[in-house]
């Protein structure tokens, strides 16, 4: 598989996912207590929307291009990720890391995993001394756990590529409810296939043996190969998502 998030970033589902993770965040920023923030498909971390890569699929001009025209409009939480989108940079895009990273306190930890060595190269050089890369399958980074704090969260974003990857996503936070049961778990999914997708989901609840906070977006012009529904799930969420 090569994948390639570049030329996807900034899309509908990027934007969804990072505002549901941001508003997280958010939440969890509300008490004292440091969080470890592990991510197990990390990416490079920010990425350029003027690139070749980008400019071939402009998807980000129906994600984060829309959303910015309409920020005079949007909610405050929504106003609020916006402003951390801009910090990355005129023409640039955040990934989850570096969101993650612009919203650590100085006790938080940030443990970031990612399998391709030139992109886990790019990642720690966006990142620096401020968060751990380490380079293994993301369907293994249940290996890392528990990390350094009792509270977390554990973000799974795999690309959804590989036809096993339902199962694949399922087998793997079941063994985080082993490993880190408490913690916040997201999990973010492109809804290709509703029936693997809600199988997915109920046995997720089940390995964790509570019920989820779930949320799709669906923009409904779905085009030759192209997504156009995706879900983030929550496992744990803290205190005040809703809002």
């Amino acid at each position: 598989m090569h994948y390639r998030h570049a030329y996807h970033a900034g899309n509908f589902a990027d934007v969804w996912k990072h505002c549901v993770l941001h508003a997280t965040l958010t939440a969890m920023n509300r008490k004292a207590r440091p969080w470890s923030y592990v991510d197990t498909h990390a990416g490079a971390g920010r990425y350029a929307l003027n690139s070749a890569a980008a400019d071939s699929t402009g998807e980000w001009r129906d994600g984060i291009g829309r959303l910015r025209a309409a920020a005079d409009r949007a909610p405050e939480a929504v106003r609020a990720f916006l402003q951390v989108v801009d910090a990355a940079g005129d023409g640039c895009y955040p990934g989850s890391p570096w969101l993650a990273m612009q919203m650590a306190r100085p006790d938080d930890q940030l443990l970031l995993v990612e399998s391709q060595a030139p992109i886990a190269d790019a990642l720690a050089d966006c990142c620096g001394a401020r968060a751990t890369v380490q380079r293994r399958d993301g369907y293994r980074a249940d290996a890392l756990l528990p990390p350094r704090h009792a509270r977390g969260l554990v973000l799974v974003d795999p690309p959804f590529e590989r036809p096993d990857e339902f199962r694949a996503v399922a087998d793997l936070l079941g063994r985080c409810a082993d490993r880190y049961r408490h913690a916040v778990h997201m999990l973010w999914y492109a809804r290709k296939n509703a029936v693997e997708a809600d199988r997915m989901l109920r046995r997720v609840a089940r390995a964790f043996d509570r019920p989820l906070w779930h949320a799709m977006v669906d923009h409904g012009a779905a085009g030759a190969g192209r997504m156009h529904a995706c879900g983030v799930a929550l496992v744990n969420p803290p205190y005040g998502l809703d809002t």
